[in-house]
């Protein structure tokens, strides 16, 4: 046999030998992948849902409160609005409330048609203008949001969207909340591994699912003359903080 024929062949044989290791080791993982997969197969797990929920007393209060002006041309109405809106805020900053706590929600201006022609001939006549300029203030001493409304009313302002109430520590509460919902998730997955006969100890997986959190709106319908009368009274109320987790024991 020639020396190219030795070659060659000797290659054909590393070749053969090479295939055939793949399909062993091809072999060996088709078996191992079918017999992790009886192995899950045979895992049996628990699904629950666990809530819980927190109480809590607001600690800030949020005022939506501001000026509406109306007048014949648009640099009258601008210039007015934001006399007495700098009276108003003048007046809150009075009572201690900080800069970065007020912040402007709405300035919208828009034309007055002339709504007393019933036939319609000058329906589409501008006769003046409006403008609302609108400020939310939030107060972190609530105590004084009452005090604050009046005096803003006192100062001019006019148009008042009502107070809502808010947690400053609103993570602290979830956190407690979360709590809560895993020590249900564990109350019901242990009434139904004891109803079955089985064992469960730590979860094999937890997941958090919602969070829910809604300020409380206080929509005060009294008349501006009311308010300015006298410090408003302010009832705040209790905020609910709750929390939602999905929980597998495997048994």
């Amino acid at each position: 046999m020639s020396l190219s024929s030795k070659i060659i062949t000797k290659a054909l044989s590393i070749l053969v030998l090479s295939v055939t290791a793949l399909g062993v080791s091809g072999a060996l993982t088709i078996k191992q992948a079918k017999a992790a997969s009886l192995e899950n197969a045979n895992i049996k797990t628990i699904e629950v849902t666990g809530t819980g929920s927190i109480k809590a007393v607001p600690d800030i209060a949020v005022l939506n409160i501001g000026v509406m002006t109306k007048g014949v041309d648009t640099i009258s109405v601008q210039d007015n609005n934001t006399k007495t809106m700098n009276k108003v805020l003048e007046a809150v900053k009075a009572l201690g409330i900080d800069e970065k706590d007020i912040r402007t929600v709405q300035y919208n201006m828009y034309p007055d048609y002339d709504q007393s022609d019933t036939k319609g001939e000058n329906g589409n006549k501008i006769i003046g203008y409006t403008l609302n300029n609108m400020v939310e203030i939030k107060v972190r001493d609530i105590n004084k949001a009452g005090q604050v409304l009046s005096a803003a009313v006192n100062a001019g302002a006019n148009i008042n969207n009502g107070i809502s109430f808010s947690l400053s520590n609103v993570d602290d509460y979830y956190n407690q909340a979360l709590e809560k919902a895993m020590l249900n998730a564990k109350t019901k997955a242990d009434t139904l591994a004891k109803s079955i006969g089985v064992n469960i100890s730590v979860p094999s997986k937890v997941v958090e699912n919602s969070y829910s959190y809604s300020p409380i709106s206080n929509y005060n319908s009294m008349r501006n003359a009311d308010m300015a009368a006298a410090e408003v009274a302010v009832s705040q109320g209790e905020l609910e903080v709750t929390a939602s987790v999905s929980v597998i024991y495997a048994y």
